[in-house]
């Protein structure tokens, strides 16, 4: 979308020029139907953290990186994270690189949001555990 005439702002614009036409529609109205066409994006899917000094990712600071990357999630996820030391329930390791975080609910009910309840895992710890958990079961 190079150029002026073709930014987000300007098909906005025109957007909102063509709903205040009609005839059932006032400017009030005209705004609402914007704003659920063109919906603001949250600050937090902006968020950036910023590297400390001649940090890199190749620099063997496992610990530096997973709490870095922890800084990403916010409220309980952030919080359980900060509980288990940035480390994943289920296998022991830290969270590092773009690997994925997963809450997972210990008693399997997800209407229970106890912290005593969840725990943080990696994306793909949940397959095996309810494999583990399915093998136990027949046995």
């Amino acid at each position: 979308m190079d150029g002026a005439r073709n930014s987000l702002y300007h098909i906005q614009y025109r957007t909102y020029q063509v709903f205040n036409r009609e005839r059932n529609q006032d400017r009030h109205s005209s705004k609402r139907l914007l704003d659920k066409a063109f919906p603001k994006v949250p600050y937090a899917e902006w968020r950036y953290v910023n590297v400390l000094g001649n940090k890199s990712p190749y620099d063997g600071d496992i610990a530096y990186w997973s709490e870095r990357n922890s800084k990403l999630y916010d409220g309980i996820t952030a919080k359980i994270l900060r509980k288990q030391n940035h480390r994943c329930n289920s296998c022991g390791l830290k969270f590092i690189g773009e690997e994925r975080i997963h809450l997972h609910h210990v008693d399997g009910n997800y209407s229970n949001l106890k912290n005593n309840n969840l725990v943080v895992i990696h994306e793909s710890c949940p397959d095996y555990i309810h494999m583990g958990s399915k093998g136990k079961a027949r046995a």
